[in-house]
């Protein structure tokens, strides 16, 4: 049951996350700011949802998680689901970086929750069903953002609470989790960013920066194409239901292959494709089939390396999750504004070419990683 109810948080909790970019524009008339300003919001929920998750880590490993993968998603959710009711900006501002502290505590927590009531032999299908719940919510986020505040405006967007809410109740209704022995320190903290832990970190941040440049550039790179607009939001679609599908897959095979193999062989296939979506004609329907391909091939080691880094540190596994999760998304994200200038100096396909190198150096990280020999499935 636990894994499944951790699911539907993360499922309502990204949903909830989501809601922010699409209505920037209602906001920016709410409060008569402009997108400089908007965009801080924006910048407020991301850094701390992102990249404090090793640290809210650090403290789900320590306390009880059941407690934290509660209280982070009913942040989010009040924290979103709030933003027509507050008068000043600066109000909202703090609440979405408290939101934002929120969803970094409930991904570290839920996902060591998750590899940790699995059966070993299922570990991976397990932390890909949670990741693929996840993007689930991610692709219903402005969806239902814009509906709801588009037919009854900012306000109502505080009626769908009750969505993360009632789940939250009955989560805390569990018996507490905690860890036994001795809690983790700073020094086992530390520790994690050497070795193993730190290629698989490393692996998994170069492979994020290249893909999302990749999807982050592509309505961009579509219209220098003069490609309508209907067909760029149907590769965006398709771009992310296959990840989705990626995620789902790729956990389940590394409970089979191992995890070091998929890693490994998606990284492998990864760069030829990667090659192919800049060099194969856009506009050429195929083209849909490659990015298809792509974005679940890419996408399918991210659960295997959260599960990984979990075996590995079996005495850290929210400190590794949030290191392998949000910190990685995060780091990556913060590279973008120096490529978007590359990209405006040099042209979209230099850059991305560029960039589809780090793949190799992925691949060799990859490569690199021990992998435990009680993770290989039967």
């Amino acid at each position: 049951m636990l894994p499944l109810l951790l699911a539907w948080l993360h499922t309502t909790n990204d949903l909830f996350s989501n809601f922010l970019t699409p209505l920037l524009p209602k906001l920016m008339d709410r409060f008569g700011v402009g997108l400089g300003t908007a965009g801080l919001l924006v910048s407020a929920y991301s850094l701390t949802g992102s990249l404090l998750q090793p640290f809210a880590g650090l403290v789900a490993d320590r306390v009880d998680r059941r407690l934290l993968a509660a209280l982070g998603p009913v942040l989010v959710a009040l924290g979103m689901g709030s933003m027509g009711l507050w008068p000043r900006f600066e109000a909202l501002l703090f609440v979405l970086a408290l939101a934002g502290v929120g969803s970094a505590l409930f991904h570290a927590s839920g996902a060591s929750l998750v590899g940790e009531y699995a059966p070993t032999e299922r570990r991976g299908f397990w932390l890909s069903f949670f990741g693929s719940a996840g993007n689930l919510g991610l692709s219903l986020g402005p969806i239902v953002a814009l509906y709801v505040a588009g037919r009854w405006g900012l306000e109502a967007l505080f009626w769908l609470t009750p969505l993360v809410l009632l789940p939250a109740l009955v989560l805390l209704r569990l018996p507490p989790v905690r860890r036994a022995g001795r809690p983790a320190g700073f020094r086992d903290f530390l520790r994690v960013f050497r070795g193993d832990v730190a290629r698989l970190w490393g692996m998994a941040t170069l492979r994020s920066l290249v893909f999302l440049s990749f999807s982050t550039t592509l309505p961009y790179w579509y219209a220098t194409k003069g490609l309508p607009d209907g067909y760029t939001a149907l590769s965006l679609s398709i771009y992310s239901l296959s990840a989705t599908l990626g995620i789902l897959v790729g956990g389940t095979l590394s409970d089979r292959l191992g995890r070091k193999a998929v890693l490994v062989g998606t990284l492998t296939l990864g760069l030829p494709l990667y090659l192919g979506l800049l060099f194969f004609p856009a506009e050429n329907p195929l083209y849909l089939l490659l990015l298809a391909a792509t974005g679940a091939l890419m996408n399918a080691g991210i659960p295997v390396a959260v599960a990984l880094a979990q075996e590995l540190e079996p005495g850290q596994t929210a400190t590794v999750s949030g290191l392998l999760m949000g910190f990685t998304w995060g780091f990556a994200g913060l590279f973008y504004a120096p490529i978007g200038r590359l990209i405006e100096a040099f042209g979209v396909l230099p850059v991305l070419l560029g960039l589809g190198v780090l793949l190799l150096p992925a691949w060799a990280l990859a490569r690199g990683v021990r992998e435990p020999a009680r993770t290989m499935g039967v």
